[in-house]
């Protein structure tokens, strides 16, 4: 059975969270994006945990659907299945409030999620926010998780993101081990995020022995499923993770992913100027920058080219529907004239990922080759430049503190 599995989200109970962020409007929104298995995200706080288990039914073994959907016929398509997930933050006492680092977690029960729930709340910690802040190691969660149960799982989120992430540019660790010591075996995979691609882990060899996955991390209707992971596994819990774990081609069909030279990370960024600018310091004066996946990497990669390893997906990028059309039209991507060119494409065609993904005859293009060539900056197309930076004039040509400069990066 083919699918595809977003399992990075978050519920409205979490910081900076859209409040529509609803069971029922995630679930309309995931069948519009095409996608077939979703994570609940903040299932360890309180009142998310409760609308789950009114909302929810048991389906295939871990897998569960829609209690107002009834006994929905098996997968798919048409059907949707919920997996048990959250995201944490990792942040032992000393971190800095932009400092820690945050991890996914999948459960394969409410038993399960209750037992690591209440195991926290004895040790005093915070459950309020949909991503508590644990004053937990990386390496005592991880712990902790698996003796909840051998069926539980952990995951580094966004790896190379700057903030919050186990081999961002912020709390500038280079391999699994510094964070999860000996114990970074029994991790499920590597999330990408959006501020990397597979060519970029696999220039890391720290990552070597982890498959790699792909997820949204939406914190809004409109971002679910952008970023996904395609499986063909047998329905299940149980065989979705092992899928994950292992990264086999003949399971992890590929990986779809947004545009990265679109994601704000990418390259180094300010946020006074919420701008894209080269070296390391704003030219407006506003400081130093964050140093985006981009360049982090090559202080880090101890290779100079991508090798491929087992658990090395088949990706393909591409970008959000919604913003096709917002550019096309010259228009912001929450106009009206949007949505209404948005929902007839949806009603004529399919959704989303089918209007992306599949060629006029409805096959699927052939896969690309996983090792693209190094791009020419300068020669990317507008539409692959953020809507925000799309409508200025391109601020890094006239930096002066070019640290990167002349320089050759490679993913």
């Amino acid at each position: 059975m083919r699918y595809a599995a977003d399992l990075h989200l978050h519920s409205r109970f979490a910081k900076a969270v859209s409040p529509n962020m609803t069971l029922e409007n995630i679930a309309a929104a995931a069948r519009r994006k095409g996608i077939d298995v979703l994570g609940t995200g903040d299932c360890l706080q309180a009142e998310w945990l409760k609308e789950l288990e009114e909302g929810l039914i048991p389906a295939e073994p871990g897998w569960f659907a829609l209690w107002s959907e009834g006994e929905t016929p098996g997968p798919f398509p048409g059907t949707l299945r919920f997996v048990l997930s959250t995201e944490v933050h990792c942040a032992p006492r000393g971190c800095r409030e932009t400092e820690g680092i945050h991890h996914l977690i999948y459960f394969p029960s409410f038993e399960a999620v209750r037992a690591l729930r209440s195991r926290l709340e004895r040790l005093g910690e915070d459950l309020t926010e949909g991503r508590p802040r644990l004053r937990l190691s990386s390496q005592e969660l991880l712990r902790m998780v698996l003796e909840t149960g051998h069926d539980c799982h952990l995951a580094p989120a966004h790896v190379l993101n700057p903030y919050f992430s186990t081999l961002g540019s912020i709390m500038q660790h280079r391999r699994l081990e510094e964070v999860f010591g000996d114990s970074s075996v029994h991790l499920l995979a590597v999330e990408m995020g959006l501020t990397s691609i597979p060519p970029m882990c696999r220039r890391i060899s720290a990552l070597d022995r982890h498959a790699l996955f792909a997820c949204s991390d939406a914190h809004s209707l409109e971002n679910i499923g952008r970023e996904c992971t395609l499986l063909e596994t047998e329905p299940g819990y149980a065989p979705l993770f092992s899928a994950l774990r292992r990264g086999s081609r003949d399971e992890v069909i590929g990986c779809l992913k947004v545009s990265i030279f679109r994601a704000r990370y990418f390259r180094n960024w300010c946020g006074r100027c919420q701008e894209h600018y080269d070296g390391t310091m704003c030219p407006q004066g506003h400081g130093r920058l964050v140093t985006g996946s981009r360049e982090w990497l090559e202080e880090i990669a101890d290779r100079a080219e991508p090798v491929s390893v087992p658990g090395t997906p088949r990706f393909r990028m591409f970008i959000p529907l919604c913003a096709l059309i917002a550019e096309f039209f010259q228009l912001g991507p929450t106009s009206r004239k949007v949505g209404l060119v948005m929902d007839q494409l949806l009603r004529a065609l399919g959704n989303e990922r089918e209007i992306l993904t599949k060629s006029p005859s409805g096959k699927s293009p052939q896969p690309r080759r996983t090792h693209w060539p190094t791009p020419s900056w300068a020669s990317v197309p507008l539409i692959t430049a953020s809507p925000r930076s799309s409508r200025r004039r391109p601020s890094s040509r006239n930096c002066c503190n070019r640290r990167s400069a002349g320089r050759v990066f490679r993913y």
